[in-house]
């Protein structure tokens, strides 16, 4: 595969504009992992899928997965629609290696042969796609029989005060806007790809490849969501974000007696594993 090649058309009305030059050379800054976190998040990811093994991550986004899994030892391709996270992928990157390959595409149109790949994984990705089910079906297709599908995600402790902050801020997004709906989460993607014949490792469950701690205030917290330098605001029209934050602000009021005082927030990064059956 050649380092960087670009696929099909890509219109550019399907752009998402939340990771466009605005977002893309801060996203690592936002949703990054302290050094040694991507050092074991990496090698955890290389000791599923075995030494040299080729992963396929729909969605590379910065690299902020890739990039440790490829320190590791695997080769990985990465593909992603937006230029700008490439182009930011590549400035860290700095070709020092040839086992990281991009391809700039749509995933709905994704120019890979059957079972080429020996795992694929997704991280924060297919709640952005709006046929995620489609996608599934077709990560599954291009993966070797026998191979590994690894679905990962950031995890925050739901009962730290970060955690409430954050699930009182979904709500009120969904709640004061009629065009907003919650998106699939775990759950809907564990269920389709049972449903598609992958096998579950240890029957689905979420195992975690690193855990740490951080301090924060609760008005950090609200401030990354207002200034939407938080990944889940990217999306939201100003006019809403207004709304959400005079609800979030007197929240944090009622909750917290000290907006200002640092609190320690447990965070993890989690995956769930599932094997292609051999044919």
């Amino acid at each position: 595969l050649p380092r960087e090649t670009s696929a099909l058309p890509v219109p550019e009305q399907r752009l998402d504009f939340s990771f466009d030059r605005r977002v893309a050379p801060d996203y690592d800054a936002v949703r990054g992992h302290p050094p040694a976190v991507s050092v074991e998040i990496g090698r955890v990811i290389a000791n599923e899928i075995g030494e040299g093994g080729l992963l396929f991550e729909p969605g590379v986004g910065t690299g902020r997965i890739a990039l440790p899994a490829v320190a590791a030892g695997c080769e990985v391709v990465g593909a992603d629609l937006s230029a700008e996270m490439l182009s930011a992928l590549n400035t860290v990157s700095n070709h020092e290696t040839g086992r990281l390959h991009l391809v700039r595409c749509d995933l709905d149109h994704l120019p890979f042969k059957p079972q080429v790949f020996d795992a694929v994984l997704c991280v924060h990705v297919l709640h952005l796609i709006a046929d995620w089910q489609a996608l599934l079906a077709n990560l599954l297709r291009l993966t070797k029989p026998g191979g590994t599908i690894m679905l990962g995600r950031d995890w925050i402790d739901p009962q730290s005060f970060a955690g409430k902050i954050r699930h009182e801020f979904r709500m009120a997004a969904v709640q004061l806007s009629e065009q907003i709906s919650a998106p699939p989460g775990a759950r809907a993607f564990v269920g389709r790809l049972i449903e598609l014949g992958a096998q579950p490792v240890d029957e689905g469950q979420e195992r975690t490849a690193a855990e740490w701690q951080t301090e924060l205030t609760p008005r950090q917290v609200l401030d990354q969501i207002r200034e939407k330098d938080d990944a889940e605001s990217w999306v939201l029209p100003d006019e809403l974000l207004v709304r959400v934050m005079e609800r979030l602000d007197a929240f944090a009021a009622s909750e917290f007696d000290d907006v200002d005082r640092p609190l320690p927030v447990t965070r993890r990064f989690v995956y769930s594993q599932f094997r292609v059956p051999q044919v």
